[in-house]
């Protein structure tokens, strides 16, 4: 929107119709010429370049994103306070796919997405890659994250850099 360069296309590939089981991912950054892929047990990739998540533990130095789209938004925002309160960066770009590889890239710590809008299909292939850079990726009330692979199928994650700050993030989100 505005002609703000930030959207991409992305494909995860599964033999069974569960998110836990997509075993290859692409996410193209189309506005910067960047592709991130991964194959499960064989790392993260942008551009061919293996990737690392953040080490970053203490929320006064990390960038979270946080998608407060309109959709439920009097709903979401409850939720996020204390988390917004206590970090020193908030940021959200507008393509879910991509923010998550910039947590795999180490590019910013997490990101936090608790609308219940988004669908299984978008975020399969980051889903994948930011688990293959050592990454964490859970529900919102930190259970491990596997849902149906159909693009009807809704959810919330949070999507972190490494388990310290996942663990923190988790602790401030309200269920």
């Amino acid at each position: 929107m505005h002609g703000l360069p930030f959207f991409a296309s992305s494909i995860g590939v599964s033999n069974k119709p569960e998110i836990a089981d997509v075993y290859a991912g692409m996410v193209i950054d189309l506005a910067h010429d960047v592709t991130y892929t991964a194959f499960k047990g064989e790392g993260a990739y942008r551009n061919r370049k293996k990737m690392e998540t953040s080490k970053t533990v203490s929320l006064d130095e990390a960038v979270i994103g946080l998608d407060l789209n309109t959709f439920k938004s009097k709903t979401v925002v409850p939720k996020v306070t204390t988390l917004i309160e206590n970090t020193k960066h908030i940021r959200h770009y507008g393509a879910n796919a991509l923010e998550i590889c910039y947590v795999a890239n180490g590019l910013t710590d997490a990101f936090i997405d608790l609308r219940g809008k988004i669908r299984t299909t978008d975020i399969a292939a980051g889903f994948l890659i930011v688990k293959e850079a050592g990454g964490v990726v859970t529900t919102p009330d930190n259970q491990t994250l596997n849902v149906k692979l159909d693009p009807t199928q809704k959810l919330s994650f949070i999507a972190s850099g490494n388990l310290q700050i996942h663990q923190k993030i988790v602790s401030l989100v309200k269920p």
